[in-house]
């Protein structure tokens, strides 16, 4: 199974993951970007939306933790 890079779009409790070689990533993100969506600091490479939702959730616990630990969240 191939993976490839997804990047994590946010806003509010919605948390959309999109593929970055996909052809629609540009313009999906000019558009998300203009109603309030923010690209999350931790993309992941899955073999599809689904896997990389899976991993989003982990992730951002650790980099929370992360934050906690080097005094880098308030």
């Amino acid at each position: 199974m191939s993976s490839e890079r997804y990047l994590f779009l946010i806003k509010g409790s919605l948390v959309m993951a999109q593929p970055v070689a996909a052809p629609e990533t540009g313009e999906l993100l000019v558009g998300l970007l203009q109603q309030g969506f923010v690209v999350g600091p931790l993309p992941v490479w899955a073999g599809n939306a689904e896997q990389a939702l899976a991993c989003y959730e982990p992730l951002a616990q650790r980099q929370a933790f992360a934050d906690v630990l080097t005094g880098g969240a308030s």
